[in-house]
């Protein structure tokens, strides 16, 4: 990778990066949802109570990780469970290697021991991506979803920080 990518915590002139990286990767291979967010304020709304933290150059934003804790719940504060993305234009160029071990080293800096996500049975590569950085399989939801006529397996994946 020629750039020099610095990762940081979201700022208000990166809201209309990320609601353009939302509205164009999502697909039926790697989300049971189709996200689409109509307006920045839209898609603020729905980030409400996430830390997001964006892979960024001098110009540019080309992806993210939102972390949030799984429930409101006491005894889910050591545990994360984030969201990633980066924009097609900038995939393969390790900013999403570099997005998780900067999520692994704030998860350590704020004593929180699992992140953990979900991932569509179809994303393969996003499964070889995670199990290649360290995260381990922890649950298989068998056809949890059904989609465009077919059913899905879901996959929860962990790293344990410490």
């Amino acid at each position: 990778m020629d750039k020099h990518i610095t990762i940081r915590f979201v700022k208000e002139r990166d809201f209309l990066s990320l609601l353009e990286i939302e509205n164009t990767i999502w697909t039926n291979e790697n989300s049971p949802v189709l996200h689409f967010y109509e307006s920045v304020e839209e898609y603020k709304e729905k980030s409400e109570g996430r830390l997001i933290f964006v892979a960024t150059d001098e110009n540019n934003v080309h992806g993210f990780v939102a972390v949030h804790h799984p429930t409101s719940l006491p005894s889910h504060k050591k545990q994360w469970m984030f969201g990633i993305g980066v924009h097609p234009d900038s995939q393969s160029l390790g900013i999403g290697r570099q997005l998780l071990d900067f999520l692994k080293d704030i998860a350590a800096e704020e004593g929180i021991h699992k992140i953990s996500l979900r991932v569509m049975g179809t994303n393969t590569k996003a499964i070889q991506f995670y199990r290649k950085n360290g995260f381990v399989q922890e649950a298989l939801f068998k056809d949890e979803f059904f989609i465009n006529g077919a059913y899905c397996d879901d996959y929860q994946f962990a790293y344990f920080v410490d």
